[in-house]
């Protein structure tokens, strides 16, 4: 077995060693009493305002302290803050209440605020409604008299499927005719002449079958609108980003 070796100063072959990169110098942030810790790249790659700011002497706006004051509910920064670093918007949406439209209208009047395009109009046109679209999924029929309308199951389902339980989907009256003297001793049944027992005479009992199925709410999570880098919101903003919003747009 031939083995080559590396010499330990040598490097590996083919490998270009690149220039030490120095990370970004942090800044503190003073939002209302709460501190954020971020970098003046992340502060300036999305938003207008913090790009205009950071352009002239904000360091004549720093406090005593070396922090920088954001006059802004911490709460709601918090969202801000997440989506410059990543671009990742704050999607809020709960499968038994839906989305949390306050927390959109405080994030929504902070991105204008701050100038913040893309999060401006993914919240203005509602484009959150395409992250996550739900649709009606049905089991296998069941053919079984024991089971009950309501919420149970009797399938097993992925985890994206919520809200299931057993419906009637076909109720079949079986009518079949009952003779006067089956309540009689054997003999009378036996000598019954089956003309008063006849289904015209009256003389029926019914009984029904269900036809059962399960019914379910399947939730599916788009990925290309939970970012301004997924592709379903790259399209929407190459063709129609610098448009007036459309309320609501979904697609």
């Amino acid at each position: 077995m031939n083995i080559t070796r590396v010499p330990v100063h040598g490097g590996l072959p083919g490998y270009t060693e690149r220039p030490h990169l120095q990370p970004p110098e942090p800044i503190t942030l003073d939002v209302s009493g709460q501190r954020f810790t971020t970098t003046i790249p992340t502060l300036t790659a999305r938003s207008e305002y913090f790009q205009t700011f950071f352009q002239g002497n904000w360091k004549s706006a720093l406090q005593p302290d070396g922090t920088l004051f954001i006059d802004s509910d911490p709460e709601t920064f918090q969202h801000i803050l997440k989506y410059l670093r990543r671009g990742v918007f704050p999607l809020s949406y709960d499968q038994s209440k839906g989305h949390n439209y306050e927390l959109y209208g405080h994030i929504l009047a902070d991105a204008q605020h701050f100038q913040i395009p893309k999060l401006e109009r993914w919240i203005d046109s509602r484009l959150y409604v395409n992250c996550v679209t739900s649709y009606t999924v049905w089991s296998p029929h069941y053919k079984d008299d024991a089971k009950r309308d309501g919420p149970q199951t009797t399938s097993t389902w992925f985890s994206d499927v919520v809200d299931t339980q057993l419906v009637r989907e076909q109720v079949e009256t079986k009518r079949t005719a009952v003779c006067m003297h089956e309540a009689e001793n054997r003999l009378a049944k036996l000598a019954c002449p089956k003309k008063f027992c006849s289904p015209g005479a009256g003389f029926q009992d019914e009984s029904e079958t269900y036809r059962w199925a399960e019914v379910g709410k399947r939730n599916i999570f788009h990925h290309g609108w939970s970012s301004d880098t997924g592709k379903d919101f790259v399209k929407y903003w190459e063709t129609r980003g610098e448009r007036s919003p459309a309320v609501p747009e979904k697609f």
